[in-house]
């Protein structure tokens, strides 16, 4: 006989106290074993996630004192966070953005504006050095060889990309496309509510590769109602 398994709806929690905020910052902070939590560290870890803090406290380094933690020095930050931060607030608009809306709570930057002055010397080189990196290459793998057939012993090895789209070309498509859904058209500039999603116009399972040419911005609705098609 079948085994019935009961559905369950998993509300999200609102409200939650200052409290319970500080003591998970600090639980991350104990399997870390370090005093100096990053927000990263913090989104991939904890409970509530960054954009809840920030809403709660107003920084991440206002967050981390209010935990007795070390505050971050933030000029010490990668170039690859702070890129992959500006990236997420431009898909947060669904375009390019403003310096000052790095302040802005409701787009979940962990970066101020002055953090990216400081290091580029400006807000419009700050853009300009992010432009070059998204589009300096595919990191770790080389999008020239997507497909390489190596001979050995008479047998065809096929390398394909792999089936993740990393962040860096997630904000290449995505800013190629303009943030806008090629099935409806909708983007976040016109409802900030939508999200957006990257999607293999070829399916990943039947061989399309993880490459510009096989990847299209789709809104979340238009992606899951394109992966309902039974073909």
């Amino acid at each position: 006989m079948a085994v019935v398994t009961e559905f369950q709806i998993r509300l999200r929690r609102r409200n939650i106290p200052l409290t319970d905020l500080i003591e998970d910052i600090q639980k991350v902070a104990r399997e870390l074993g370090t005093d100096a939590v990053t927000a990263r560290q913090y989104d991939e870890r904890g409970l509530f996630g960054v954009r809840t803090v920030l809403r709660k406290f107003g920084t991440w380094n206002d967050a981390l004192s209010e935990a007795q933690l070390t505050v971050s020095n933030r000029l010490d930050i990668p170039n690859d966070e702070l890129f992959e931060n500006l990236a997420a607030v431009w898909t947060k608009l669904g375009r390019q953005p403003f310096g000052r809306e790095l302040s802005d709570k409701d787009l979940g930057s962990v970066i101020s504006r002055g953090t990216y002055e400081k290091r580029f010397g400006s807000w419009n080189n700050a853009l300009l050095a992010f432009a070059e990196y998204i589009n300096s290459g595919r990191d770790s793998f080389d999008a020239n060889i997507s497909q390489e057939i190596n001979l050995t012993k008479s047998f065809a090895t096929v390398r394909r990309t792999p089936r993740d789209i990393n962040w860096r070309l997630r904000a290449k498509i995505l800013i190629r496309d303009s943030c806008i859904c090629k099935m409806c058209g909708n983007s976040p500039a016109k409802d900030p509510d939508v999200v957006m999603h990257v999607d293999h116009v070829l399916a990943w399972a039947n061989g399309g590769d993880t490459v510009e040419e096989n990847l299209q911005t789709l809104c979340a609705k238009c992606n899951i109602g394109k992966s309902d098609v039974i073909f």
